[in-house]
């Protein structure tokens, strides 16, 4: 059996073509869980009226997505029926087999999670992302993004990580490594977790006919700067926790010049504002450098590849 958890936040204009789209599934094995970050738009009320299969989870306060998810993981996992473990957007449509077609990509023992073909939910010819991956000098990105979609990525194939706004993970890889990093709040949390995936031996499978269409940005779109400030202080906690100490003595200079060259972008092609909240963002990643310490010892206990086999991964 399968669970689908959705993390929300007053998103009660995605919810409805959400829900139908899972209504459709060809799969029918599956529960749902709405897990809300204590919205003031009625979702909770809405999907209670209107889609009472569905079951709701309720948090006290706006916890982020990593949070939510993971306690949709944690109640998830308390059935022992439950094998794996659907993540999914509430702003996201899905083909009618979205979810047959995640199922199909666990074609090894070591596939810890299958990526889906994520398509821009207005312009649907268009790439949202196609698989998650890191560059060798250190940024995290989506792949195809934005890319007019001719068949460039409808290879089957092994990639660095999913996108969790629309993955499945086996139940053992929570077991092994752990649930979503919570102090991410949001962003790069599921390039994290992929790092930590793959460093204990599990890999992840890209099948593109597990096709979903996604309103990018949704959820954070009034937020201004807020995104530039999270991913800023998650990517030095990425690195900290993750990073091989080769690989990251390697490339700590580049690390470097790149945050200046993207700082001095951000004032030539946006504002003060998103600049500011750049290095707001950075600075707080690196107070966070003993927690983040903290963490990486645990993790790289637990690493069973090399550090080329790590390597080798970025693109």
């Amino acid at each position: 059996m399968v669970s689908i958890i959705i993390p929300n936040y007053n998103g009660i204009s995605h919810l409805k073509e959400c829900f139908d789209s899972l209504r459709t599934q060809t799969y029918k094995n599956f529960k749902i869980h709405l897990v809300d970050n204590n919205s003031s738009d009625d979702s909770v009320k809405f999907t209670n009226e209107n889609f009472p299969e569905i079951e709701t989870v309720s948090l006290d306060s706006n916890t982020g997505f990593a949070k939510a998810v993971n306690t949709g993981i944690k109640y998830s996992l308390k059935d022992g029926k439950i094998k794996y473990i659907v993540l999914l957007n509430n702003d996201i449509e899905c083909d009618k087999n979205f979810v047959s077609e995640l199922l199909s990509g666990f074609k090894t023992n070591d596939t810890g999670s299958v990526a889906s073909k994520m398509l821009n939910y207005y312009n649907r010819d268009i790439i949202d992302d196609a698989g998650d991956f890191i560059k060798k000098k250190g940024s995290p990105y989506a792949r195809g993004h934005s890319e007019k979609d001719i068949g460039q990525y409808d290879k089957e194939e092994f990639i660095w990580g999913a996108c969790a706004g629309a993955a499945i993970y086996k139940r053992e890889v929570f077991n092994e490594i752990g649930l979503f990093d919570e102090d991410f709040f949001a962003y790069y949390e599921d390039v994290d977790f992929n790092f930590r995936m793959q460093l204990v031996g599990y890999k992840c499978y890209y099948n593109p006919k597990a096709v979903c269409f996604h309103k990018r940005g949704e959820t954070f779109k009034d937020m201004t700067g807020l995104e530039t400030m999270l991913c800023e202080k998650n990517l030095v906690a990425l690195r900290i926790k993750n990073y091989p100490l080769n690989i990251l003595l390697k490339w700590i200079p580049y690390f470097l010049v790149v945050r200046i060259r993207r700082y001095y972008g951000f004032i030539r092609n946006y504002s003060y504002k998103v600049f500011l909240s750049a290095v707001k963002g950075y600075l707080k990643g690196l107070t966070e450098i003993p927690k983040s310490l903290t963490k990486r010892r645990k993790i790289q206990r637990q690493m069973k590849v090399t550090p080329d086999y790590i390597e080798n991964l970025f693109k």
